[in-house]
């Protein structure tokens, strides 16, 4: 294969990479539903969610973020590239924080390795989750930035108290 040839290749994955990965003006995640509210419970926030906003980046594609929630603070998932395992705390005013997190050592195509580590930096600043009427979870780490806007994967659903996270970091029943 010739230099041409690689290099082509290696710019169109790269295209296709950031496709997935844009920037949306601030006027359309910025509305935030009046109603939206704390989250209430452990149990509200356990299952599993995909990341489709950090901040005014709007994400899509293979390589979207996914967060698992269990009822027991652990926290893991898969963030771009590399997977991730850690704590979270929830407190009874909706106040989230999580802790450190173990983190795999993959390399990927740059655009999806700084995704991740714009996800992985703000969920250490993370401190204020809200739900919206929609579902939507949101989570803050500014106050002058736009929150981590993560929807409810509807894949696997983890009503089911034999539900767990695994050591790659996603919920599974079992």
């Amino acid at each position: 294969m010739s230099i041409r040839t690689i290099t082509a290749c290696i710019s169109v994955s790269a295209l296709a990479v950031l496709a997935g990965c844009t920037t949306t003006p601030q006027n359309t995640l910025a509305t935030i539903p009046d109603a939206a509210r704390s989250v209430a419970s452990k149990q509200e926030l356990s299952g599993n969610w995909t990341v489709y906003a950090i901040g005014n980046r709007s994400l899509s594609g293979p390589h979207s973020p996914r967060v698992a929630f269990d009822d027991d603070e652990r926290v893991g998932g898969i963030a771009g590239c590399n997977r991730f395992l850690g704590g979270y705390r929830l407190d009874s005013n909706g106040d989230l924080s999580f802790g450190e997190m173990r983190l795999t050592r993959r390399i990927c195509p740059e655009p999806i390795m700084f995704q991740e580590a714009l996800l992985l930096s703000r969920l250490r600043d993370v401190d204020r989750s809200l739900i919206t009427p929609g579902g939507d979870l949101l989570l803050y780490y500014d106050e002058d930035e736009l929150p981590i806007r993560l929807q409810r994967d509807a894949r696997i659903h983890l009503q089911d108290p034999q539900t767990s996270i695994r050591s790659d970091g996603l919920a599974h029943a079992g």
